[in-house]
């Protein structure tokens, strides 16, 4: 049963992330700029409320993601959802693509506030961003290869610690979300309202884009 309701919650997820994406993508070429940063706050919020949740299911269906395809959870998943540095190297593409087609009016001095248009400290910033999560995200990977190797499962007795595998998941997963949340407010923070939706419209893009190939090609997910 438990499943049944992670499924649906993932559902209804989905469904706020397509809504915000359409809003954030409004709200980059409306008149009125003020629109921008509370709709970034919003997006930034639907993803740290769905870790909460998360947080509370049992982490074996966390970790197996049942809702999602073959493809999802065999080129995107990582401790059951996308690695942080996966936002810094989108950050990086985005960036440079922008740069390149507007090159001709950067020289002229001609500044757009886009995402190709990052000072040198920002770049220096996204930089320090990138070390650091790649760092936890080394981390992270060493403790949950130590929980499936079964390192500290053995209790005495020769009986097998079950529980204690199971909290030592949670504990793993919980920090993978709360870096993936950290990540992306940090990477909100450093960009200007305008740069920030853009990247989160194409953050947005990549976890759609992966959920409908997954669907017409992998089979799709359970509920879809």
């Amino acid at each position: 049963m438990e499943v049944e309701a992670a499924t649906r919650r993932f559902h209804l997820w989905f469904r706020g992330l397509r809504a915000l994406r359409r809003d954030l993508r409004s709200a980059r070429w409306a008149d009125d700029p003020s629109q921008i940063g509370p709709l970034v706050g919003r997006f930034v919020a639907h993803m740290e409320d769905y870790c909460s949740a998360r947080a509370e299911m049992d982490p074996v269906w966390t970790l197996s993601a049942p809702w999602a395809s073959p493809v999802e959870r065999g080129a995107a998943y990582w401790l059951a959802g996308w690695r942080p540095t996966t936002l810094v190297h989108l950050l990086y593409t985005e960036s440079g693509r922008r740069f390149e087609a507007q090159l001709p009016d950067l020289l002229l001095g001609v500044r757009s506030g886009n995402l190709g248009d990052l000072s040198p400290a920002q770049l220096a910033q996204i930089d320090d961003l990138q070390r650091r999560t790649v760092a936890e995200e080394d981390v992270l990977s060493r403790e949950m290869a130590m929980v499936q190797e079964g390192h500290g499962a053995v209790v005495a007795g020769g009986g097998i610690d079950v529980e204690g595998i199971v909290e030592r998941v949670r504990a793993v997963l919980a920090r993978a979300d709360a870096l993936r949340v950290r990540t992306m407010k940090r990477a909100v923070e450093i960009l200007e309202p305008a740069q920030a939706a853009e990247l989160l419209v194409a953050a947005a893009d990549m976890e759609i884009g992966f959920r409908e190939f997954g669907v017409k090609y992998g089979g799709g997910g359970r509920g879809e």
